[in-house]
């Protein structure tokens, strides 16, 4: 995560602490556990098998790209009263809106866009539902890319406002529901200083209810790395003179303030953020060396820092389970990943386990956290680990659960992708299931995988693609929806297509279900 604007991100971490010191020693690939809390995962879902995994509908026309990876696919999946709802963008620029209850004859195309400037077209994206709006951007020849709503209908399917009157587009991120109000970031140019300046705004759905909420002036930085905690939308915002406040919207004016100054100093940076809806943990990276490990729950008095590091190690935070804030330290001389884990309330991080690494002694081969999911009200938390290199592309790529133990972490699975093009996505959506795609090579390529969180639970889910060069099928954007996780795929239509993989209510083994 960076600012907009051009800022870069400083990833050096690690050291002594608010909480206490990591000790010295931990990344010596020796085990370390403290006192964990046992749990029983909640086995919320049966292992899914091949036939109830299959293409929803052809939707989009051969690709001309001709490399699979790069192809596009339905994306943006949401949640829209109880359908699914999803983008697909052509590659000659047309964009649509499209929704699907999971049957070929069910899904259909809402509204239709079309291309402005040929294949550069700025995407249809950032669908945003609230209980009876979903908003998302798109391009329209007269107004350019704009915000629009929609009601799950063509007929209630509208521009929302020209924020950029004419076909100029308007640069909007960050689209967020609070309530049943839309919140978002709008970019533009300041036209005396030729500067980026940043504006929040909210929406009702209606022209005159999209409204300026706050505009943060020239020379002040809005952070990409923003976050929702409960009912309120968390923004870290760097002011002219260099400090770094914490600022909070629930998508009103009264309700838009600065939260809390979270660092004095120039050139302080949040470098990551995680939320499990009711905590953010973050972690800022300060022009002093330091980073630190802070928590939110959305207000002043919850808005604590738990930890500081020095700058020998990199920090990535993992999340939270049971009453703990969980991140990895990786030393930059040994290469060796630790996870540790810090009392919420307060105290000295203490070390859980220290993750092998086959390449530390073999050159450049720095681990890091490359995805995250644990499943709502989980016990068990999935993460994916890249292996670096001199190059862009990772030596090694590996899945890992952890329920918070040494004796509870495990790799379940390795290669997940060696590309530096395309990454698995990764969806927990049960302590027992988990989501991801890996790389067998030969004919099989990258598929769908899935695993129960052991070893001998996790496979190959379906092998979709079997065309071509590349044999893969590059899943992407698992989506849980009722019974199904959704995801695109590239099949043997030759493009990205849309697929869902059903859950089961009657178990086999998982070795029996492949």
């Amino acid at each position: 995560m960076g600012w907009r604007g051009g800022w870069v991100m400083s990833l050096l971490v690690v050291g002594v602490g608010c909480g206490g010191a990591i000790p010295d020693g931990a990344e010596d690939g020796l085990v370390q556990e403290p006192t964990s809390e046992p749990g029983v995962a909640a086995e919320a879902y049966c292992a899914p098998i091949p036939a109830n995994t299959q293409r929803v509908k052809t939707i989009l026309p051969p690709s001309q790209i001709g490399l699979p990876r790069y192809a596009l696919g339905p994306s943006s999946f949401v949640n829209f009263q109880g359908t699914l709802h999803f983008a697909v963008n052509y590659e000659d620029g047309r964009g649509a809106l499209w929704r699907s209850t999971g049957t070929d004859a069910g899904t259909t195309q809402v509204r239709a866009f079309p291309a402005t400037a040929g294949n550069f077209t700025p995407f249809l994206a950032h669908l945003t539902p609230t209980s009876t709006q979903l908003f998302f951007q798109a391009t329209d020849t007269a107004t350019g890319s704009e915000l629009w709503v929609s009601d799950g209908t063509t007929a209630g399917t509208r521009l929302v406002k020209d924020l950029t009157p004419g076909p100029q587009d308007s640069t909007l991120a960050d689209l967020s529901a609070v309530g049943n109000t839309l919140v978002f970031m709008r970019e533009r140019t300041d036209p005396a200083t030729s500067s980026p300046r940043f504006e929040l705004w909210k929406s009702d759905g209606t022209s005159a209810g999209t409204q300026l909420l706050r505009d943060f002036g020239s020379n002040v930085y809005v952070s990409f790395a923003d976050t929702k905690v409960g009912n309120a939308r968390l923004l870290f915002v760097r002011e002219s003179g260099g400090a770094t406040l914490l600022w909070r919207t629930d998508g009103t004016a009264g309700g838009t303030f600065q939260l809390k100054r979270l660092d004095a100093g120039p050139y302080t940076y949040p470098s990551e953020v995680r939320s499990s809806g009711t905590l953010a943990l973050f972690t800022l990276d300060e022009n002093s060396t330091l980073t630190e490990l802070w928590k939110s729950d959305g207000t002043e008095g919850g808005t604590v820092r738990l930890a500081s590091f020095g700058p020998t190690r990199a920090v990535r935070v993992l999340g939270e389970l049971g009453g703990f804030a969980y991140f990895t330290s990786t030393s930059y001389s040994t290469q060796y990943m630790v996870i540790y884990r810090v009392p919420l309330t307060g105290g000295n991080p203490t070390p859980v386990v220290t993750l092998p690494n086959d390449y530390a002694t073999k050159g450049v081969a720095l681990p890091s956290i490359d995805a995250v999911s644990i499943a709502p009200g989980g016990t068990k938390l999935y993460f994916a680990v890249n292996i670096g290199s001199e190059g862009p592309a990772p030596r090694d790529t590996q899945l890992w659960v952890t329920d918070g133990t040494a004796g509870g972490t495990t790799l379940l699975r390795r290669p997940l992708s060696l590309s530096d093009e395309y990454g698995s996505p990764l969806l927990a959506v049960a302590d027992n299931l988990v989501y991801f795609s890996s790389d067998e090579g030969g004919k099989f390529g990258i598929e769908p995988w899935v695993s129960n969180g052991t070893p001998s639970g996790t496979y190959r889910l379906k092998n979709i693609s079997t065309q071509g060069f590349d044999p893969s099928s590059y899943p992407r954007e698992y989506f849980l929806l009722g019974t199904r996780v959704y995801f695109s795929a590239y099949d043997d239509t030759l493009a990205g297509q849309l697929w869902s993989a059903t859950m089961r209510t009657g178990c086999v083994r998982a070795k029996d279900a492949h």
